[in-house]
């Protein structure tokens, strides 16, 4: 499948929603790190949220049969908001970790991400837009396997990216929010016999690359209690064809059941083809606890 039969279905499913949302929003913060404002000019505004999910199945003497597996996701979300007149400034950061283990086999990872984001706003007169700048950084903690268990493809900072962008925001409304911009993108590999896997030479640690950004988040409560949140986003190198943008869409489904019981639906879509000409699918359904602190 194509990068731009990803993207059209991505926007298309977005904008499906574009009307103003309904009902109360959940305290969660997205990945628009602005979009909640502190009470007072000159106030931060501090979240942290954590979680444990976690599934389980034990089977003996089970006539229809079945596997026995375990799988336990921890993470934490940390985020401020500082705003100052016209001025903001908002960072957050993830952290997920988790493994699975079927029947009497290893542990092996499920869930892995390191993620940091900044973001600077200058709001112009017409508060729909702004002038925006982001730093953002990614990684993951722990080595990841290919299915047979036997190929490292990622560890620690192998890789890891680093990206900057400058660009206009335009937010019509609380639940839809947009950014066009020109970026600079830097990839790092700690261990270089993983550089040919994520499009660099043989021995190479460093990559740079500049090209254009477009980012999309759209968020609201479709049910009672239930939450959608999609996250779009996409990198055009200016020394490629437009048919080799990459491109990350996520979507999450949010369901409190009370005050601390959660139920999740993740569906992940990812296209590079540094990586592979495959699209990269990933789709997690959890029940779990969390605890939000603000």
């Amino acid at each position: 499948m194509r990068c731009w039969h990803v993207l059209f279905f991505a926007i298309l499913l977005m904008l499906a929603g574009l009307h103003p949302a309904y009902g109360q929003k959940l305290p969660m913060p997205t990945d628009d790190l602005l979009r909640t404002t502190p009470e007072e000019e000159g106030d931060w505004d501090i979240r942290l949220r954590s979680g444990l999910n976690g599934s389980q199945a034990y089977y003996r003497a089970w006539s229809q049969g079945g596997v026995d597996r375990i799988a336990v996701v921890a993470n934490t979300m940390f985020s401020g908001v500082y705003t100052d007149g016209p001025y903001q400034y908002g960072f957050r950061l993830d952290l997920r970790y988790g493994q699975t283990r079927l029947d009497r086999g290893d542990f092996r990872k499920s869930e892995d991400v390191i993620r940091l984001r900044n973001q600077f706003r200058r709001r112009f007169s017409d508060e729909r837009f702004s002038l925006t700048a982001n730093v953002n950084f990614e990684t993951q903690f722990d080595k990841g396997y290919d299915r047979s268990y036997e190929n490292v493809q990622s560890r620690f900072l192998a890789p890891a990216t680093l990206t900057e962008t400058l660009g206009l925001a335009y937010d019509p409304d609380t639940s839809f929010r947009s950014i066009f911009g020109i970026s600079l993108r830097q990839t790092f590999i700690r261990d270089t016999s993983l550089s040919e896997r994520y499009g660099l030479d043989e021995g190479e640690w460093f990559r740079n690359e500049a090209g254009f950004t477009l980012i999309i988040n759209y968020e609201r409560e479709i049910w009672e209690n239930v939450k959608y949140s999609g996250y779009l986003e996409t990198f055009s190198n200016l020394q490629k064809s437009l048919l080799s943008t990459d491109i990350v869409f996520t979507n999450e489904l949010v369901g409190r059941i009370n005050s601390y019981l959660t139920a999740n639906f993740e569906f992940a879509l990812q296209y590079n083809d540094d990586i592979t000409n495959a699209l990269q699918i990933k789709q997690i359904l959890s029940i779990g606890l969390n605890f939000n602190i603000r």
